[in-house]
């Protein structure tokens, strides 16, 4: 949602320093108020989505599907939500349903929309869609040739023992778990 409001500093030129699948590195041209330029390097990206993948239990909270994932910018491992970039051509629902087969190896009957966000305006454009999947089945997964991911299921309460804990530290995952339980897909 824009603020309606022009920035103070103009966007004059645009050069492509890199191209790539998913994003391109980009350095922009400012200029100031008093006339004078300055560079800034962001990252262009086509969008991604983001998926609460929920295996109904009657009577019960439903379990969560995680996916654990070697995220080597931070040298460690993340327990995550499945996600990832919008192809040329799909919609982020799309977008949604492909990642949710390709990294947990299950299919969704719905997926509904929760919410839509930047994930790091200071740094790129990237524009993200998170959404709930609910009846799934497995149907097993379709990692790319650069993935090695680990499904984990937990339960209702044990992802809100891990929020409480401050042990889930991926910013997609934290948001689209709190706003699927504030639309009641889950509770903690």
């Amino acid at each position: 949602m824009s603020s309606g409001k022009p920035l103070r500093d103009k966007i004059t030129g645009e050069r492509t320093l890199y191209e790539g699948k998913a994003f391109d590195f980009v350095e922009l041209t400012l200029t100031q108020p008093d006339g004078s330029t300055r560079p800034r390097p962001i990252v262009r990206h086509h969008g991604a989505a983001v998926i609460v993948p929920l295996i109904e239990q009657p009577g019960r909270s439903p379990k969560v599907v995680f996916v654990r994932n070697d995220r080597h910018t931070i040298n460690d491992q993340l327990l995550e939500l499945p996600a990832g970039g919008v192809d040329r051509g799909e919609s982020p629902e799309e977008t949604a349903a492909r990642e949710l087969r390709e990294e947990t190896g299950y299919a969704a009957s719905s997926i509904y929309h929760l919410i839509s966000f930047y994930t790091t305006p200071g740094v790129t454009d990237e524009f993200m869609h998170a959404y709930v999947a609910t009846g799934l089945r497995h149907v097993g997964q379709e990692l790319e040739a650069d993935e090695s991911l680990e499904v984990v299921t937990l339960t209702s309460s044990e992802v809100g023992s891990m929020l409480d804990a401050h042990e889930l530290t991926d910013g997609k995952t934290v948001l689209a778990l709190l706003e699927a339980a504030r639309q009641n897909y889950i509770s903690f």
